[in-house]
């Protein structure tokens, strides 16, 4: 009789103990929007949370956050980490980091202009799917200068496409606004968090990356082997994919190509998929790694999309995917 007395006393501190510690993480979890409650939990809201204006304010939001003020800085929204569509991001992207396309009766400004199709096969690949479609829109990340093993120029002389060019080396991307691309083009990165963020960048000319958050620790030995090889490690500000389409005031892109060194999977993550048509992907990773290629496929699949496969060439390997009927 003592046991079952000690065994059902037992039971009963051990459930009041787990009340008292997960009350205040549940409280935490209803009360405070998402840059707080990642900051400190970010397992628990990972999944379904994209840091979103509606997500925190509710669907009226627009009514309770005024437009953006003296305080909206780049600094005001890493540091805050404002939601994906914040008004102050847009402005922030519109205001300081979005260079306009060249007029349509401005020539481009190409080295080798003979060279009807630079990619390396991406961009047939892509329009394949898309019935050889004219006069759509792309998002280029990993824009390079423009021009050299551009997965967008071909589209853009040939089909009259026109879209978005990022590139957050500012040597390629002074050489790309020289090409006089009618495209957008911003001098930044894509972020692997669903904010606004700084992140040290890897100037490496073609084969530049970032290294997030999740890299710190390796940081200082990665700068240091970098700097015994003449590549420097600089600061770039990143948006997310979704601020940037805000941005220029469209959400519909029939080709996103997506070229970040190592980053693919985190910046795919931060997608508010159900916000967005993307019709067709190439996404390139760094290697063949089953591991990294199953992550990002299997997250694109169940957002949608169709794996088409393995595109390998020399030095690259992109998957293809196409978005479900």
């Amino acid at each position: 009789m003592k046991t079952k007395f000690k065994m059902m006393w037992h039971l009963r501190t051990s459930r009041g103990n787990a009340i008292i510690v997960l009350l205040p993480i549940v409280t935490l979890l209803l009360l405070y929007p998402y840059p707080l409650r990642c900051g400190y939990f970010s397992l628990m809201c990972k999944s379904e949370l994209y840091n979103l204006m509606g997500e925190t304010y509710g669907e009226q939001w627009s009514t309770l956050v005024p437009p953006p003020g003296p305080e909206c800085t780049t600094e005001y929204a890493n540091v805050n980490r404002l939601q994906q569509d914040h008004p102050c991001v847009i402005e922030l992207i519109r205001s300081r980091y979005l260079y306009q396309p060249s007029p349509p009766d401005v020539s481009l400004n190409l080295s080798r202009p003979l060279v009807t199709d630079p990619s390396s096969g991406q961009s047939k690949v892509v329009l394949t799917h898309l019935h050889n479609q004219t006069e759509g829109f792309f998002v280029e990340c990993g824009a390079f200068d423009g021009e050299h093993g551009s997965n967008s120029l071909y589209m853009e002389r040939q089909l009259k496409w026109n879209g978005i060019l990022i590139e957050p080396d500012r040597k390629s991307f002074d050489k790309l606004l020289s090409k006089r691309r009618h495209a957008w083009a911003l001098p930044i990165c894509l972020s692997t968090e669903p904010f606004p963020t700084k992140v040290s960048f890897e100037s490496n000319y073609q084969s530049g990356k970032i290294y997030g958050k999740h890299d710190e620790k390796h940081i200082k030995i990665e700068a240091e082997r970098l700097k015994m090889n003449g590549i420097k490690l600089i600061d770039v500000q990143c948006f997310p994919f979704y601020s940037i389409l805000l941005a220029v005031g469209r959400t519909r892109v029939d080709y996103f190509s997506l070229d970040v060194e190592g980053a693919e999977s985190r910046v795919v993550a931060n997608v508010p998929w159900h916000l967005v048509d993307v019709k067709t992907l190439t996404i390139e990773i760094s290697s063949q790694n089953k591991t990294v290629a199953n992550q990002v496929a299997d997250h694109m699949m169940a957002y949608g999309y169709d794996d088409k496969g393995l595109m390998k060439g020399q030095g690259f390997y992109d998957l293809v995917f196409v978005k479900r009927s």
